[in-house]
């Protein structure tokens, strides 16, 4: 008997050590990197080169400087659970991501290997192991200016088809991050910044499933089309297992519409049924539609300590009613907690050069500009009644010489760093070393 249990306590302890050995660290450097070995002394160039090595519970450590991802695509996807972390020096003993060390995802829009999805893409939807796992993005900066397309003369206005002739491809229709874990995955995202970015959907694209618990904290998403922050959810149910998300301290500003005669898009932060969200201390600014979108009804918001300002329609809409934030906490019934909602004038420290052009834009109100178009009298427009078809009207300006001009990494950083009104939105992550 003793034998046998001697057996059984080694078969175990063996299954464990190979559990344990399957997750490993891998670093990243741009500067010294070379290879797949991916260890401290002999980093990888990019993490797009280690992408499809990388297992269960992997950490990722990136060093300061520019990554284009594998071959200039411009696009990272990981289909495993890991934890990345951006921001550290080119030995990996300290720790700056908005400061000395920056990491920062980009790409080439001329590359031949250009892909216009996410620039970093977390999805577990394939993985689909029903265990407990955990997903962390920390201290990355994502800046989709060189991914982007724009007109001739300087980069005030993004153009979002390509142009064979020249080689020039579209401006990318998806975000910066998004993250997806599958049942039981909590995630953690926090120190980033996503700017200049032109989706359809959020700069940060973040989908709770079953039983997650979904970390947002300290982000920064600036000059972007579509939403800023995109709460979202993979499961639909109720009770216990409805995905939490829990928004903290995170900033949004200048979220636009598609485009200039678009009605969807430019919403600082918008929520999806299905889900439970919880923030506080979020600065919620300058968008061309809502400070908050609720159209889908979420239940339950707790949304305290938030600063609103700049919303160009409401900064609150709940299914079709719109608010302003000093009727939030009155009117709303979805909101169980809106407290110390405020509207205060605050000056942002961006360049004086890029807030005239953004200043510039022409939003179009699409409601009140096809109202003004007269429907012409002519004998096609006489033949195309007697055919039931369309009639065509007056000419309508649908465009804006500035859409998504391109803003500066100093000017996101500057704001990022500048803590509006103390208690309200994202700070400077302070230096710091390794993670445990």
């Amino acid at each position: 008997m003793p034998r046998l249990t001697l057996k059984i306590s080694l078969c175990l302890s063996l299954l464990l050590t190979a559990g344990e050995a399957t997750a490993r660290d891998w670093y990243v450097s741009i500067e010294r990197g070379k290879g797949k070995s991916g260890t401290i002394e002999k980093p990888a160039k990019d993490m797009g080169n280690i992408a499809s090595k990388l297992e269960d519970g992997d950490r990722i450590f990136i060093a300061e400087g520019v990554y284009l991802g594998r071959g200039e695509s411009g696009s990272d996807q990981i289909t495993v659970p890991v934890e990345i972390y951006g921001g550290f020096n080119q030995d990996f003993t300290v720790r700056d991501p908005w400061g000395a060390h920056k990491t920062i995802l980009s790409g080439n829009n001329r590359s031949d290997n250009f892909d216009t999805g996410h620039r970093l893409s977390i999805d577990l939807s394939k993985w689909r192991k029903n265990a407990a796992h955990k997903i962390v993005v920390d201290g990355l900066i994502i800046d989709n200016g060189d991914r982007n397309r724009y007109a001739a003369g300087g980069e005030l206005k993004i153009i979002r088809m390509a142009n064979p002739k020249t080689g020039d491809m579209p401006t990318p229709e998806s975000g910066g991050l998004s993250v997806a874990p599958w049942k039981l995955g909590n995630v953690e995202v926090r120190n980033c910044i996503v700017m200049n970015t032109a989706p359809t959907g959020g700069a940060f694209m973040l989908w709770g499933h079953q039983g997650s618990t979904m970390v947002v904290e300290n982000n920064l998403a600036i000059n972007n089309t579509g939403d800023g922050f995109s709460l979202k959810t993979s499961w639909a149910g109720e009770g216990d297992a409805t995905p939490k998300f829990l928004f903290n301290h995170n900033t949004s500003l200048f979220s636009e519409k598609h485009d200039p005669f678009a009605t969807f898009g430019g919403a600082a932060l918008k929520l999806e049924s299905s889900t439970v969200v919880e923030g506080r201390g979020n600065v919620l600014m300058c968008s061309d539609y809502y400070g908050i979108d609720n159209a889908k009804r979420s239940k339950g918001v707790i949304m305290n300590e938030t600063l609103f300002g700049g919303n160009v329609v409401a900064d609150y809409l709940e299914f079709d009613t719109k608010m302003d934030a000093d009727e939030i906490e009155d009117e709303s019934d979805l909101m169980d907690e809106a407290e110390d909602c405020v509207v205060a004038d605050v000056t942002l420290p961006v360049s004086p050069e890029w807030a005239a052009a953004y200043a510039s834009r022409t939003i179009i109100d699409r409601n009140a500009a096809e109202a003004d178009v007269k429907v012409l009298k002519t004998r096609e427009n006489m033949l195309r009644s007697i055919l039931g078809l369309n009639l065509k009207g007056s000419d309508l300006s649908v465009d804006s010489a500035v859409w998504l001009p391109r803003l500066s990494l100093e000017d996101a950083v500057a704001v990022g760093s500048s803590k509006i009104l103390d208690k309200f939105g994202c700070s400077l992550p302070a230096p710091s070393g390794m993670p445990n």
